[in-house]
């Protein structure tokens, strides 16, 4: 029983790290939610409608944030087999682990395969233009791609150039200490050493979806270990069950 209560308490540590993963996950998706928001309202909205095509990036949120939920649910699920020592709890909770580490290990090459696709440039290089274009006509997107220059620390769609066409100035958001300036000209040094944010956003994105793969292709190999207590713990239980009744035969006996 020693070695039982052992595997028990493992799995029980085990659990609560999932439980904590998957917490990580949904916030990860939310949060991926909400920048991503931004972004996509930078983008021409006729252009947008008459798109129907999906971009992954559009659709990960979505994915983490359930991802999360399920494996919360899953953790919960092997915590409960382990403190009830219940069998069926326990099956069910390997078969969605084995299917959670699958499903990780497939959406993790499936970032690394189209991360660098053509589709995902484009979705980021459209959105950009588009916000950058709009930004000439409309306060509120002129607004919103300001936030998008300071947060990635980028000017204009190509580079500081592209406001030449249309302002006597740069944009406050494209030099360094924007919050105490009152003007940013065109021969400020560091405006003019920066990227365009068409680059900079599309760098910007591969290496989160890059990092988030890799950490999801590490994670899974704690799960791995997860699936393997769980069976011996399974395996155990049903030693125990097969014991227990020729004990009782032999005690009725005398």
């Amino acid at each position: 029983m020693g070695k039982e209560e052992m595997i028990k308490g493992v799995l029980y540590v085990v659990n609560v790290l999932y439980a904590v993963f998957g917490l990580v996950t949904a916030a990860t998706g939310i949060w991926f939610f909400v920048q991503l928001s931004e972004f996509v309202a930078l983008r021409n909205s006729n252009h947008y409608l008459l798109d129907y095509r999906v971009y992954w990036p559009q659709v990960a949120p979505w994915l983490f944030i359930l991802l999360g939920l399920f494996v919360m649910m899953v953790a919960f699920c092997g915590w409960c087999g382990a403190s009830k020592e219940s069998r069926g709890l326990l099956g069910i909770y390997g078969i969605f682990l084995c299917l959670i580490v699958l499903g990780q290990v497939i959406a993790a090459t499936l970032i690394f395969v189209y991360v660098d696709g053509e589709h995902t440039d484009r979705f980021i290089k459209d959105t950009v233009y588009d916000g950058y274009y709009n930004s000439q006509s409309n306060p509120d997107v002129f607004k919103a791609f300001g936030r998008i220059e300071r947060k990635l620390r980028c000017c204009g769609a190509n580079d500081a150039r592209d406001y030449r066409s249309w302002r006597n100035d740069l944009p406050l958001t494209c030099c360094q200490d924007s919050y105490y300036r009152a003007t940013c000209e065109f021969t400020d040094k560091e405006a003019n050493e920066r990227l365009g944010c068409a680059k900079v956003a599309a760098v910007y994105t591969k290496i989160i979806s890059s990092s988030v793969a890799g950490a999801s292709l590490l994670i899974s190999l704690v799960e791995i270990a997860g699936v393997i207590l769980a069976w011996r713990l399974f395996k155990s239980l049903r030693e125990v069950e097969h014991y227990l009744p020729e004990r009782k035969e032999g005690e009725t006996e005398c």
